[in-house]
């Protein structure tokens, strides 16, 4: 099944609500520039996803769909606030409490399937003349367009730090990562947490106090040292192609492993077989190439990192086009977006099995 996206800003509240909603407690304790933990760049990207809606319509033929100035309905607040978030009474406080930081507005994503659709974009506010054209291959299949997830899941452990795990093998320097016991460390263990990230990255400097990624954060009294986070989930590309999927240089005391395709599923990875090892005596780059024969395909893959002792503790890594298939000299393809999975029997990318019940054993 080929996707194609377009985006559709709009306005949901007068400017005097939306005031009063950043001034009050809940606002600040949101956007407010005075609050350390989480950072501001952490808050501001939570609420980016949280006020971010998709939504999924079947193919149908080339529109040119200009959308409603009126401003439309507030939309059902379904989702979740973040723990930090205390000042906010429910979902709905917290999601007005998003849209004080700039530029974060509540937004609509509909996924389409299979279909050259040019959208002009009209909020409220203004008109936007430019038509945004998007651009698919033709569709594989005529079956509706499955209801997917954007991000990476991923689930944080944390190592006893007195254990011989952390400190024969994660703390250990010449402890080497083609050594790991991955089925060791992870097998039966219940992660601390589990959450979503669009785009896997971070970085922290004082290893001594509890991790916080992705809205989830160790427990009280514990530090980063010997954490481990594990990311699965599917990569998708717009067009097909060749795309590298590239590790930036991470401090000496992390370790990571990333394997794609059939290795990256439940019960067929371990430490021997990852398509990047990080480190290795070939250095940096740390990268991979993936092919995508057409654009309906969904690439599994499955990221460990871990940090033994020492600071900073940090990750980042992106994909990005090589060349694609049959494009015309004006358009550029987009980097590939990370999945956690689709809905539905037939899905392209069907679910993960619950943490708990992964499979470590990595075909032995």
């Amino acid at each position: 099944m080929n996707i194609s996206t377009f985006l559709t800003i709009f306005s949901v509240a007068p400017a005097l609500v939306l005031a009063a909603s950043c001034n009050n407690n809940c606002g600040r304790q949101v956007a407010g520039a005075g609050r350390r933990d989480p950072p501001l760049s952490t808050r501001s990207s939570l609420c980016s996803e949280f006020v971010t809606t998709y939504v999924t319509v079947a193919r149908g033929p080339p529109t040119d769909t200009p959308q409603s100035r009126e401003e439309p309905s507030v939309p059902i607040v379904t989702g979740i606030k973040p723990t930090y978030a205390s000042a906010c009474p429910d979902p709905i406080a917290y999601w007005s409490a998003c849209q004080c930081f700039t530029g974060i507005k509540a937004t609509t994503i509909t996924i389409v399937a299979g279909a050259e659709t040019t959208t002009s974009s009209i909020a409220s506010s203004q008109i936007i003349s430019t038509p945004l054209v998007t651009r698919t291959a033709s569709p594989t299949s005529n079956s509706p367009s499955p209801s997917c997830t954007i991000g990476a899941e991923f689930a944080l452990h944390i190592i006893e730090e007195e254990s011989d795990l952390c400190q024969n093998m994660l703390q250990d320097p010449y402890f080497e990562p083609p050594n790991y016991d991955i089925k060791g460390l992870l097998q039966d263990r219940r992660p601390v947490g589990v959450g979503i990230e669009r785009y896997p990255d971070y970085y922290q400097r004082d290893d001594s106090v509890p991790i916080n990624y992705g809205g989830v954060e160790g427990p009280p009294g514990s530090s980063m040292r010997c954490n481990i986070l594990v990311h699965r989930g599917y990569i998708k590309a717009t067009l097909p192609g060749a795309y590298e999927f590239l590790v930036t240089e991470p401090p000496r005391e992390d370790v990571m492993f990333v394997w794609f395709g059939d290795k990256a599923k439940s019960g067929a990875f371990n430490a021997s077989n990852a398509d990047i090892v990080v480190p290795n005596d070939n250095g940096w780059p740390y990268r991979f190439f993936v092919y995508f024969r057409d654009a309906s395909e969904f690439i599994p893959f499955r990221m460990f990192w871990s940090h033994g002792k020492g600071t900073p503790g940090s990750f980042s890594m992106g994909v990005f086009p090589t060349y694609s298939v049959g494009l015309d000299e004006d358009v550029e393809p987009e980097n590939p977006v990370f999945y956690s999975n689709c809905s539905g029997s037939n899905s392209p990318a069907p679910a993960w099995p619950s943490w708990e019940s992964e499979d470590y054993s990595g075909g032995n």
